[in-house]
């Protein structure tokens, strides 16, 4: 039996009972590609350490690291545009907080263009979906107001 750890590995006689025979490297020798009888293992190399850039922290000017967060009245717009699905099936009460979502939306991209500040997005989705509700509100009420006039009034004879 042949030594595992010995730093000259050979290939055993081929009288191995039909198991294959190791890989014999085409550099002669070892078992790896490359490898030569009695060299060292190669060393890992000392690489310069080199500094971390420093983090970059947003921050309003006197408080660093505070973050401006999301504008007030996007949040609101947001808020009271999707408010206004459920108060829509309600006899058209959903158009109140549809109306002062878009007027809120107005309001929160006017004053995220001129002092800057995060949530054009949500002020964007409150005026998108209080435009669409206020359309489909209006078209509903015209509708209802359509179907109301193209019945016969009811009377009663006494």
């Amino acid at each position: 039996m042949s030594n595992p750890y010995d730093p000259n590995p050979h290939n055993p006689p081929s009288d191995s009972g039909g198991f294959p025979q190791p890989y014999q490297g085409s550099y002669g020798g070892g078992g790896y590609p490359g490898y030569q009888p009695g060299q060292q293992y190669p060393q890992y190399q000392q690489y310069p350490q080199y500094q971390q850039p420093p983090q970059y922290q947003p921050g309003v000017p006197g408080y660093p690291g505070a973050r401006p967060g999301n504008n007030g009245m996007a949040i609101a717009s947001m808020v009271l545009s999707l408010a206004a699905i459920p108060f829509g099936c309600a006899w058209g009460f959903g158009i109140i907080p549809a109306i002062l979502g878009v007027v809120f939306g107005h309001l929160a991209k006017r004053q995220i263009r001129s002092h800057g500040g995060e949530g054009d997005g949500m002020a964007t989705a409150g005026l998108v979906v209080g435009y669409c509700l206020i359309g489909l509100l209006l078209v509903l009420i015209v509708l209802l107001i359509a179907v109301g006039l193209s019945m016969p009034m009811m009377t009663t004879n006494a």
